[in-house]
């Protein structure tokens, strides 16, 4: 079972990776977080022990927090390049996006990535709040 939803800032993205981690940690083969300006991007892909129920309760937690996501041509092809093996920073080189985070889903990674963009910039746009 794979997720594919968008979120509105960094605390809406800190809040579904926690989830995660505590109701899914073990059903979880991937995630992967990507920063897009205007949104959070989190493609979450589940092995095959999500029973039924689980499955419907993080629907209804993606659901409530994002918006499920239909990406593009770049960004189609960088998550298949992702599960084709090349590294987040290949992707990132070829597809000029950022990927916070790929693998287990790490919520401080994402803290980390909303730091420093704001040191740089000086400011917090609202997509980093």
């Amino acid at each position: 079972m794979e997720f594919l939803y968008y979120f509105a800032n960094a605390s809406l993205t800190q809040r579904v990776l926690n989830y995660l981690l505590r109701q899914l940690d073990s059903c979880i083969d991937s995630a992967t977080v990507i920063f897009l300006n205007d949104r959070w991007v989190v493609d979450v892909k589940l092995n095959l022990e999500v029973d039924d129920e689980r499955n419907e309760d993080c629907w209804a937690f993606f659901s409530e927090n994002g918006t499920p996501y239909h990406p593009g041509l770049s960004i189609t092809s960088a998550l298949n390049a992702l599960n084709t093996g090349l590294t987040p920073t290949q992707v990132m080189s070829q597809y000029h996006i950022a990927i916070v985070s790929r693998g287990k889903p790490d919520p401080q990674e994402v803290a980390c990535f909303q730091k420093q963009v704001i040191e740089g910039l000086g400011y917090c746009p609202e997509t980093l709040a």
